[in-house]
């Protein structure tokens, strides 16, 4: 959950300083309901915990992948 926060507040740096609006609320909306999850977590069962730790990695693995390659 924090590498998919982490992932979140890069690409929330990256949109402010090109100015895009649109995707800036866009991913403070998401970045939001990580948060949320993070803190829902604290409180959920073995399963629950388990359900919320598998989404959390195929949406890290699904973000990384739409990413565009760093420029060197």
């Amino acid at each position: 959950m924090g590498a998919v926060i982490a992932w979140y507040n890069r690409q929330l740096l990256l949109a402010r300083r090109s100015g895009d609006q649109r995707r800036l609320e866009e991913l403070t909306a998401q970045r939001q309901k990580c948060v949320e999850d993070q803190a829902r977590i604290q409180d959920a069962g073995p399963e629950e915990i388990t359900r919320i730790a598998d989404f959390y990695t195929e949406l890290l693995a699904e973000l990384e992948a739409s990413e565009p390659p760093a420029e060197e």
